[in-house]
């Protein structure tokens, strides 16, 4: 109920904001209540700090935002989308560490200030409201230099030499790039660069980048790649050549699938038995196995055969692990 009320007292504010000729009878008909319930909306908005008031126009009365409540941002900004903003903020938590998060929590301080000073309590219960759980995420406290030489070089299109730990390996790599972005994903930051070694575009997780030197050299994005394509290539992070891949979900498991987009590729296909299948065109990667692993044994892979091969491979070792903990 307390949810209800503040949601209410929410809408209504943007309404008047808006700049409509509003009464109190309108804003009850409109949210089901009583004109008492709206005007106790409404005082409770002016005493946490809001400047609403009211006024005669054409014999009806009509609530009003003060004029002059704007404050240095809000010249550009309005107070509602000030406060959507605030409470905002914690999405934005994973960018902690970061050379940015500085920046960033310099900005919500302003935003903080130019809102009434009344308004942040109500504006924390809001705030309570809704929630974002977090992905696992890293911590870039101690990478704050390579993260503003990335961003330094992909903005004026320079080499750039890292030292770069490979977990395949497992040894320290120097790789010369060509940065092309900076991306976010599940609560970490990744490079897309062509690597002179392999002359072909990588990903780079930015927490493994140990060395960075920015070069003198520049370079061009060839006319033939797409960064975006080559995202979209991705089934997660790790770009590359998408392959038609085509699994099919048992009865148990089809609602689940049929409930989220997992690629912008996909097609799903209804089966009489209850069961679905679903097509998408990605990169057969890491990530992918990884995802098709987590829903056996609910789920095959029909194509290509050389992922359903790796899958199976991958079984057989981890059911051979589990045989020689036993014994």
């Amino acid at each position: 109920m307390r949810n209800a009320e503040v949601i209410r007292q929410w809408k209504i504010l943007k309404r008047v904001e808006a700049g409509r000729y509003t009464t109190s009878q309108e804003l009850a008909d409109e949210h089901g209540v009583t004109e008492r319930t709206i005007r106790r909306d409404i005082e409770a908005l002016q005493e946490a700090g809001f400047p609403l008031y009211d006024e005669r126009v054409d014999g009806r009365k009509i609530w009003r935002l003060v004029d002059g409540y704007k404050q240095r941002l809000t010249q550009t900004f309005t107070l509602s989308e000030l406060a959507a903003l605030y409470f905002g903020k914690n999405l934005l938590s994973f960018l902690g560490g970061a050379p940015f998060a500085q920046d960033l929590e310099s900005a919500f301080l302003k935003i903080r200030e130019a809102l009434p000073a009344k308004s942040l309590p109500y504006l924390a219960r809001i705030q309570d409201l809704f929630s974002a759980r977090p992905d696992p995420w890293k911590d870039y406290s101690q990478k704050q230099d390579v993260i503003a030489s990335l961003i330094d070089a992909t903005l004026h299109q320079r080499q750039v030499r890292i030292a770069y730990f490979s977990f395949n390996s497992k040894k320290t790599k120097s790789y010369t790039l060509d940065p092309y972005r900076v991306v976010y994903y599940h609560g970490g930051l990744y490079l897309y660069a062509r690597a002179h070694e392999y002359d072909e575009v990588r990903t780079f997780a930015v927490e493994r980048i140990e060395r960075i030197e920015v070069l003198d050299l520049s370079f061009d994005q060839p006319a033939d790649f797409n960064v975006s394509e080559y995202a979209r290539g991705a089934f997660g992070i790790a770009g590359g050549k998408p392959e038609e891949v085509e699994l099919v979900f048992d009865a148990s498991m089809a609602g689940y699938i049929r409930e989220r987009v997992w690629h912008e590729s996909q097609v799903l296909e209804d089966r009489p038995d209850g069961s679905v299948v679903l097509r998408m065109s990605v990169a057969p990667g890491f990530e992918l196995k990884s995802w098709i692993k987590g829903f056996l044994p609910h789920a095959r892979v029909l194509k290509p055969a050389t992922l359903r091969e790796e899958i199976a491979h991958d079984l057989r070792l981890a059911l051979e692990s589990t045989a020689h903990g036993r014994s």
